[in-house]
């Protein structure tokens, strides 16, 4: 992995969100919530840069586990995996963290896949059962509130709510990088102006407009009582996550037009 990739996963210090700076060798979960919420994180390049990627996993209240954006499942991550619980949902939450969705459902077959009708044309190896909106599924995961990122087209992403905790959790809704990052990445996101700041990833930057429908998501997202945000490509977000939020977004707020009185 390189010496410094190596250096980077050496600064990891515990699991507690006050100042942490996650970082969880790879194929362990890490708590994040006591009881409820465990991450993992893996190496991948994208575009050019070394990026760690998250699997969120939750806890059901019937001890079942859901599990956002699934690693590789090697027989080490698995053991880790199935000594919390079976898994009962696998999540692949948007068109494009869908990489290890059908080893892991192959490797879990009594888990529901859960994801947009989108993903199919990406990948046709995924077979998804049921849509994060779909009512068979909500019934199912009270614990966990599904809001679609309307307006986004070209992620087509649902971010789900942890009630009892007030996690926010999602894939590609922010991104930043840090000190512990990959030399690639540090490089790239400082002339991006994502280092050490979250904002929206630039591929979705780019290809997302101001509009009704993304300001009044990301607006509905806002008004939750969020504690913390935990997404793909950035350390938990637990200082001012809701204000950091409507940062990142203000740009699909449409501009008003002054008119004459």
């Amino acid at each position: 992995m390189g010496a410094e990739f190596d250096r980077g996963r050496a600064l990891f210090h515990g699991g507690h969100l006050k100042g942490y700076r996650a970082l969880v060798t790879p194929n362990t979960l890490q708590p994040v919530v006591p009881d409820a919420i465990w991450v993992s994180e893996r190496p991948l390049w994208f575009s050019g840069v070394r990026l760690w990627s998250r699997t969120t996993v939750v806890r059901l209240a019937d001890g079942g586990l859901w599990v956002h954006s699934a690693s590789a499942p090697t027989d080490e991550w698995c053991a880790a995996l199935d000594a919390l619980g079976p898994v009962r949902f696998l999540v692949v939450p948007n068109r494009y963290h869908h990489l290890h969705a059908p080893a892991a459902a192959a490797r879990y077959p009594q888990a529901q896949v859960v994801g947009p009708q989108s993903i199919v044309a990406r990948n046709p190896k995924v077979r998804v059962h049921l849509g994060a909106g779909d009512p068979e599924y909500l019934q199912q995961v009270p614990e966990l509130a599904a809001i679609p990122l309307d307006g986004v087209p070209f992620l087509d992403e649902t971010v789900f709510f942890h009630r009892a905790s007030g996690s926010l959790i999602a894939a590609d809704l922010l991104m930043s990088a840090c000190a512990r990052d990959h030399w690639t990445w540090r490089a790239a996101a400082r002339v991006l102006g994502r280092y050490g700041k979250n904002l929206t990833p630039p591929d979705v930057r780019l290809k997302t407009r101001a509009s009704a429908a993304a300001a009044q998501s990301i607006a509905r997202i806002s008004e939750l009582p969020i504690e913390r945000i935990l997404v793909a490509h950035a350390d938990p977000i637990t200082e001012q996550p809701v204000e950091c939020l409507k940062e990142a977004w203000q740009f699909v707020v449409p501009a008003r037009r002054s008119g004459s009185a």
